[in-house]
């Protein structure tokens, strides 16, 4: 057959599975056919199975964690952990500390979290170990040092009505509590206690609000005292506050003087967290913004965010994935300045089950349809169920998966991406048409 009849057939072919999704995408109101991005690769016998504006970088959402965690995999040992480090700066004489208690911070994201029960207590085992030491007062302070590269500020593409919720709190080098506290609006208390928070009050309406890199929160309208959980503005304050706490308790005294040190710096407690992949099963499981920023720094912990993504996007272009039109600004995808592409998006999936994933625990990262994490509604009862294994995202106007569908052995056989982009209808609905796709082209 001709070349130039071959290529005629081809390209009918690709036109009318193009306008065929695009269509049955199109049936859901609201929906818009320039928002659409579809790619499906049989990995078993290398073929595409579908692809709609594969090329069209679009707004990832939460996706954006299975990149991240994928760079990091290239870059960090699985196994290894954040390490915060506690010292003695100064002479111990006689149960004295001549100096100060200095806490050196990491950015570890998981300080004090209700999602890791065996690393809590983090101020106790500080007092414990202060204790241990002998120490029986400080005549210094409790200070908290890190590396400036670890305060990197709120990315420019959050949106200011994020900031206030947990969702939204910020990563800093000093991370306490999931970075969150409960609220009282009225009585303005705080659960961790937020020392020192500002709290402003305008009656024109009634929400909560924070402004960009403020640790104030903005309270408008009448309020009835009901306690809500926020992201706190400042997690190193409760963190000290939490340590300060646990000495009193025990019974040792922070005199909290200005003191220049004369003495050792010496190391007297050592808080792990959790394994980075334990870590990563956790983010992408419940898809969890601050412990994703936090991988994304462990990539480069001495570099700023801006080192970081260029490291980033570089290490797979040297892989031999197109990163052409890619723009990263966060590793949550929380920002809505985000575009990554199906085809970038699972060029880095099918680089990592072919060369990253020699223990299986990669695949582990993604929760599976109908059973576990942010999928445990998708697919229910229906042949998607525990096949269909993916990172979810979603954001107002977003609706994104990308994964893989497995076969029983729970070996990959296809990656699956999708990216619905600028949609205002019901987002139930869209997920069961997102269902059917799949099971239409997969099944």
């Amino acid at each position: 057959m001709p070349r130039i009849l071959l290529t005629y057939i081809f390209i009918v072919f690709s036109v009318l599975t193009a306008f065929s999704a695009a269509r049955y995408e199109v049936d859901i109101p609201g929906v818009d056919a320039s928002g659409i991005g579809v790619y499906i690769e049989d990995l078993v016998n290398p073929e595409v199975v579908l692809d709609v504006n594969g090329e069209i970088p679009l707004i990832p959402a939460s996706i954006t964690k299975a990149i991240t965690c994928s760079s990091a995999l290239n870059v960090i040992d699985p196994d290894s952990r954040f390490i915060t480090t506690v010292y003695a700066d100064g002479k111990i004489s006689k149960g004295i500390l001549h100096g100060n208690l200095t806490i050196n911070a990491v950015g570890d994201p998981t300080v004090e979290s209700r999602h890791f029960s065996t690393t809590r207590g983090f101020a106790d085992s500080i007092a414990t170990a202060v204790s241990r030491a002998g120490i029986k007062t400080i005549t210094g302070k409790i200070l908290i040092t890190y590396s400036k590269t670890l305060e990197s500020g709120v990315p420019s593409g959050w949106m200011d009505e994020d900031l206030i919720w947990p969702y939204g709190a910020e990563f800093h080098a000093m991370n306490y509590a999931d970075n969150s506290t409960i609220f009282n609006s009225a009585k303005k208390n705080t659960r961790p206690f937020v020392p020192n928070l500002t709290v402003t009050r305008n009656k024109n309406s009634a929400k909560l609000s924070r402004l960009r890199n403020s640790k104030a929160i903005n309270v408008s309208g009448s309020s009835k005292g009901a306690a809500t959980t926020i992201a706190n503005p400042d997690p190193e304050s409760s963190a000290r506050y939490a340590v300060r706490s646990a000495l009193q308790d025990i019974g040792i005294t922070v005199e909290g003087r200005h003191v220049k040190p004369a003495g050792p710096h010496k190391r007297i407690y050592a808080h792990k967290s959790p394994s980075y992949i334990d870590i990563m099963v956790s983010l992408m499981h419940r898809s969890d913004n601050l412990m994703a920023e936090g991988i994304l720094h462990a990539i480069q912990p001495d570099g700023n965010i801006g080192s970081i993504i260029k490291k980033e996007l570089e290490m797979w272009y040297e892989k031999g994935v197109d990163t052409c039109g890619i723009v990263i600004e966060d590793g949550s995808g929380l920002s809505r300045n985000n575009r990554i592409s199906p085809y970038f998006m699972a060029d880095v999936l099918i680089w990592m089950v072919n060369n990253g994933n020699s223990d299986g625990r990669y695949l582990s990262l993604f929760p599976r349809a109908g059973i576990e994490g942010s999928m445990k509604n998708f697919g229910k009862g229906t042949p998607l169920e525990g096949r269909f294994a993916a990172k979810t995202g979603s954001m107002r106007g977003v609706q994104c998966y990308a994964g893989f569908m497995l076969n029983n052995d729970g070996s990959p056989t296809h990656v699956v991406i999708v990216m619905i982009n600028n949609f205002n209808g019901s987002r139930a609905r869209l997920k069961k048409s997102i269902e059917e796709l799949l099971i239409q082209n997969l099944l």
